[in-house]
């Protein structure tokens, strides 16, 4: 997919995080936890209406919907937990590629 992962320390979280970018843009935010891993994708208000529209989980986009701003960046955040999800991530991870 053309990814380049760079994990960081932050001493700020006191945590180790994988920022994901293809080319020069952020694509999201990798965590990892003991029973899950955490993908963190930000969207401003202008592309944020492409994410609504994608074939994915219904419950992904209600959680998109009613997620509350940071700043100016609205957050998708996905808890991967099962395999069947990789399709629904893929399909983030392609939109957020294709957005300028």
């Amino acid at each position: 997919m053309g990814l380049t992962p760079e994990w960081k320390y932050y001493n700020d979280g006191k945590s180790w995080l994988c920022k994901v970018c293809y080319k020069k843009k952020t694509v999201f935010w990798l965590s990892i936890w003991e029973m899950h891993f955490k993908l963190g994708f930000y969207f401003t208000e202008k592309n944020c209406s492409g994410v609504t529209e994608l074939n994915i989980d219904k419950s992904i986009k209600e959680e998109f919907s009613q997620s509350k701003n940071i700043g100016k960046l609205i957050p998708l955040v996905i808890k991967m937990k099962r395999i069947e999800q990789i399709e629904d991530v893929i399909k983030i991870i392609e939109h957020k590629k294709s957005l300028k």
